[in-house]
């Protein structure tokens, strides 16, 4: 609310933090991609790609309700999306599990709604009967975007880039949140110069275009469906029908147009953003980069390669595999819990909304004593916390000094009294390393005493990831009527195409290693 304050006192958009949360690649590694469709329609009409140091490729098709023609369209968009993050099978220099940050490639989205369609082209493609030639690119591009997409939820993620979320984690508008939603809006907010009234006029007209995959229903109405109607007529004659489907292909690339270039502007705004990227993103990157090569690369080996295992894949309509679900579950969790870890102790704005929430600290030294004997090292610290702040201070939770990461201590009891918290803890993590912070000094030095020192409250995401493990060996334990259940009678999975497919439960699948 303060920052909201803040931006209303300059009329125009303010910075929420003191560095960018995620990854901004140079426009060579970035894909900018946008969707339309047709109001009542899954499959994309028209779609525009290309990277952000070059013009788009725009196309489209006369009309979405075609599935052969959507396929075309797809099958094409789907070679360039496959080359750009170097999926295995469909590149010759895939990505690979020790990826750095330099090697990261990004798909850069206009908003939520666009981010959606990639579950679309999942739900449709991933598991196709059709496509004819282009069956396998279609499965290929289904099981990635359905990767794509079940990543986007995932905290931390860096593949793929909402971006109007993207500017609102950056910025604090001077507006209703439920607005800001709205690409265009937040760029006309960000990019339009002159006093509030000026910014509030340009956000208004700004957001009285669409920028969802769905077109102004008044276009679609009164400009489209003439079109669409005669170009379904005339081809059902056999008549040339080649100027109406130009017609409609010029209406469809201005809108595609316009949502990639809002797109692009994002991108460059972030880009070249005043503000560094924070220091904890290269290990988001890492930890994305594992999740790229575990979810998908190693499937899409498997598919070439069954001898290298189970080529499991998620189906996107809901979690069938309890085992998967469970350790999916847990790995997202423990991406939540490390999200802001990783960051904190580069952002003192981050550090600020901690300490409001109790999830940090500040205190001073009242004693600074090291208990080991002969060559072990026992530091222990006594902090005067102030007890009116909020705290999540309870004994045997873990402490990090704030900007000195990987250094930990251990709360061994908390005194409360009128004046005072006296918190005794035990450094239990580089306990013989000086801290980055402060003095400089090893923990256990005299000259801590007397001096403020702040911390954050340690994340329990190493174990919460272990844990993810476990449940694939889990299929004797408790609960394992949960995660290795196996069906009574084998389950079929329909769908729009003429066809099914046989569930496999995840004894059969995972244990004896049969296909998927």
């Amino acid at each position: 609310m303060a920052r909201k304050l803040r931006a209303w006192e300059a009329g125009k958009p303010v910075p929420r933090y003191d560095t960018i949360h995620h990854a901004v690649v140079p426009a060579d590694q970035t894909l900018i991609v946008v969707f339309v469709r047709m109001a009542g329609e899954s499959r994309p009409w028209g779609i525009a790609w290309g990277r952000a140091d070059e013009q788009p490729r725009i196309a489209s098709v006369p009309d979405g309700r075609v599935r052969d023609d959507v396929a075309v369209l797809c099958a094409d968009f789907a070679e360039d999306l496959l080359e750009h993050l170097r999926v295995h099978n469909w590149t010759y220099d895939p990505v690979d599990q020790s990826a750095v940050l330099a090697e990261l490639r990004q798909v850069w989205l206009p908003n939520g709604q666009h981010v959606a369609m990639l579950h679309q082209l999942s739900y449709t493609y991933s598991q196709t009967k059709f496509g004819g030639v282009n069956q396998d690119i279609l499965r290929a591009l289904g099981r990635l975007a359905g990767w794509m997409f079940r990543d986007t939820s995932r905290h931390g993620h860096q593949h793929v880039v909402n971006a109007s979320a993207a500017l609102g984690k950056a910025y604090v508008f001077p507006t209703q949140d439920a607005r800001t939603a709205h690409l265009g809006y937040q760029l006309a907010w960000l990019e339009t110069s002159g006093n509030l009234a000026e910014r509030m006029a340009a956000a208004g007209t700004a957001e009285g275009l669409t920028v969802s995959p769905t077109l102004d229903p008044r276009l679609e109405r009164d400009e489209l469906s003439p079109l669409v109607e005669k170009f379904q007529a005339g081809r059902r004659e056999g008549a040339n029908v080649s100027k109406l489907a130009d017609a409609i292909a010029a209406v469809l690339a201005s809108q595609l147009e316009r949502r990639w270039r809002l797109t692009a502007a994002a991108y460059r705004l972030l880009l070249d953003n005043e503000r560094p990227i924070n220091a904890g993103v290269p290990a988001l990157v890492a930890e994305a980069h594992d999740e790229f090569w575990n979810q998908h690369q190693r499937i899409e080996l498997r598919h070439n390669d069954p001898s290298q295992g189970p080529a499991f894949v998620a189906h996107p309509e809901t979690d069938f595999h309890g085992s998967s679900a469970a350790s999916r579950y847990l790995i997202h969790a423990a991406a939540d819990e490390a999200y802001t870890g990783h960051l904190i102790h580069d952002d003192a704005e981050l550090f600020l909304e901690a300490l409001d929430d109790g999830k940090a600290l500040r205190g001073t030294v009242d004693s600074a004593d090291d208990l080991g004997s002969g060559r072990t090292t026992k530091p222990q610290w006594v902090l005067r916390v102030d007890p009116t702040l909020p705290n999540r201070l309870r004994e045997n939770g873990r402490i990090a000094p704030y900007g000195s990461k990987g250094h930990e201590a251990t709360i061994l009891s908390v005194e409360s009294s009128a004046e005072a918290l006296a918190v005794r803890i035990e450094w239990t993590g580089r306990k013989t390393m000086p801290l980055a912070c402060g003095i400089g000094a090893r923990p256990a030095d005299l000259g801590w005493v007397g001096q403020e020192v702040a911390f954050v409250v340690s994340d329990a995401a190493d174990l919460t990831r272990r844990r993810s493990g476990r449940v694939w060996k889990a299929k004797d334990g408790p609960g394992a009527w949960l995660t290795h259940g196996k069906a009574p009678v084998p389950v079929e999975i329909t769908t729009e195409d003429p066809g099914a497919d046989f569930l496999i439960d995840d004894i059969s699948q995972i244990e004896s290693e049969t296909g998927a």
